[in-house]
């Protein structure tokens, strides 16, 4: 009774986990919404990098390794599922980016080197285009500009350069281009800026803006610069109009007046010239950049390839077709072979499918084809620890035991068999986890993960349900356990030959399967 008690039990939690499962794929939200999909299976962006460096030596493998990191942490932002970003070589990189509806947006995130610098602006000069101006118009005023701050008695070669803005009008008369002559290094970098330190705020007059939280040291040299930039102020006898420059790659973002020194850690980069400030846009892949930090290398992009989702569902039925089509064979074979034990294999079987899903939803785990592949090896091995045991099961029953103790010695008998193959698979798993690339990281996931579930749906489950089935009221015969009549009588026949060579002395097994082996067998499990 206490074994009977037991089956039931682990029915009951059988039961439970597949109500957890079915709630998590089906009523939490939709299917359609449940699974993440990969590049290859829902469509996305690929993009091709190449790092360079501004004085042309060559990228070593490490910054671009570290620059791979930066990019990882930019795309994770993005909120996509599973991107695959890999080196090639040692000055490229390949990103991978599934469920991207924007692929501007995608490559202006990824590509942004995000140097931060803080100057003191030397000299300055702006021009004010109308509404109608073009790039390149835009242009042409910055070289104009540029020409002219750099003939000026405050730039100095190798040691200041020109940086611009363009704003556009707060009166929407056109754009403002303005250029600064600063200092050829920043007087403080983006290390200053505290991790995770930017953010997104409004000022009192509701427009948009960047801020950004400096750390301690950061902090100090702020100070240290803004009071630097009134004194010089004063010094040239305009004191008040002292400007700051905040640059990020290049150009910069913000060049607001320094009045008095200002101690405090905290920094904002906006855009007075619209009325609602810094673009929401502009705003949310700034905070991205900022807060994953720089690039240590420029990025160049040499292609961007976009991979629709026409094609993505197309590689998905197809995976999806192949993988039912491989359970419909294991199941109808496991049926026509072992018959009352098959069907027990079947339940196991599609227990274990819905549990698979309900894991792949509640963890979350991005679906691609190369994890399909991992499902469908993961079923197969389900299905070889099935045939393992009940090859073992059969044997049992050619020697004229009952259904109950045939089960239970099958199970004991083919249990380390099926240990041993299912710790190999683990290991290759383990391996191709460590060594590959972000596709086969999600083959060895969902293998490891399928290899796992099975152990526990192939052998607890199944066990529990013949353990039931195997009691009295069900009888359980040797032909409905997959067992025929020929193989039972040339059981008995080689057990009588073997009895025969010890010399007529009936072994317990031979006189045993004499009197049962064409005999119902029952008991409880």
């Amino acid at each position: 009774m206490n074994t009977l008690r037991n089956n039931l039990l682990i029915l009951g939690l059988v039961v439970v986990l597949l109500a957890v499962a079915v709630y998590l794929i089906f009523i939490r939200q939709p299917v359609s919404e449940a699974t993440q999909l990969g590049l290859d299976l829902e469509g996305g962006v690929r993009v091709q990098l190449q790092g360079f460096k501004e004085d042309g030596s060559p990228v070593e493998s490490q910054e671009m390794a570290r620059a791979i990191e930066v990019i990882r942490d930019r795309v994770d932002s993005l909120g996509v599922a599973e991107p695959d970003i890999r080196q090639q070589g040692a000055d490229e990189a390949l990103v991978d980016i599934p469920g991207v509806t924007d692929p501007d947006q995608a490559v202006e995130v990824i590509g942004r080197t995000a140097q931060l610098g803080f100057y003191r602006v030397i000299a300055s000069d702006a021009e004010q285009l109308p509404p109608d101006a073009t790039q390149e118009e835009i242009r042409q005023t910055e070289d104009d500009l540029r020409e002219s701050l750099r003939s000026s008695s405050d730039f100095e070669e190798g040691a200041t350069k020109v940086l611009f803005e363009n704003t556009p009008d707060p009166a929407g008369a056109g754009t403002v281009v303005a250029g600064y002559i600063v200092s050829q290094e920043p007087q403080m970098t983006g290390d200053a800026v505290s991790p995770n330190g930017a953010n997104i705020n409004f000022d009192q007059t509701g427009r948009r803006e960047v801020s950004i939280q400096l750390t301690g040291e950061g902090g100090r040299q702020f100070g240290e610069l803004t009071q630097e930039i009134v004194s010089q102020a004063i010094a040239d006898g305009a004191p008040g109009t002292g400007q700051l420059a905040i640059v990020l790659d290049d150009q910069v973002q913000s060049a607001p007046v320094v009045q008095e020194p200002i101690p405090g850690g905290q920094v904002s980069i906006n855009n007075q010239g619209l009325p609602e400030g810094l673009p929401e846009e502009e705003a949310t892949n700034l905070v991205t950049v900022l807060n994953s930090g720089a690039l240590p290398v420029n990025m160049e992009v040499l292609s961007v390839q976009t991979i629709g989702p026409t094609l993505g569902a197309e590689s998905l039925r197809g995976g999806l077709s192949a993988a039912l089509a491989g359970l419909a064979f294991v199941l109808l074979f496991l049926t026509v072979i072992y018959r009352a034990l098959g069907i027990v294999a079947s339940l196991a079987l599609l227990i274990y499918g819905v549990l698979l899903w309900g894991i792949i939803v509640a963890v979350p785990i991005t679906m691609t084809l190369p994890g399909i592949a991992g499902i469908v090896l993961s079923v197969g091995v389900a299905a070889d620890a099935n045939i393992v045991i009940f090859e073992r099961i059969k044997e049992e029953i050619r020697k004229g035991k009952t259904a109950r103790t045939a089960i239970r010695a099958g199970y004991e008998k083919g249990f380390r068999a099926v240990l041993d193959g299912n710790i190999t698979t683990l290991i290759t798993a383990v391996i191709l986890f460590a060594l590959a690339s972000a596709q086969v990281r999600g083959f060895a996931v969902l293998l490891a993960i399928g290899v796992l579930l099975s152990m526990f749906t192939a052998i607890v489950v199944t066990r529990a349900l013949l353990g039931i089935l195997s009691a009295r009221r069900f009888q359980l015969s040797p032909a409905m356990m997959g067992v025929t009549k020929r193989s039972l009588e040339r059981a008995a026949e080689e057990n009588a030959a073997a009895d025969g060579a010890r010399g007529g002395r009936p072994s317990r097994k031979g006189g045993r399967s004499g009197g049962k082996t064409g005999g119902r067998a029952g008991g409880a499990s």
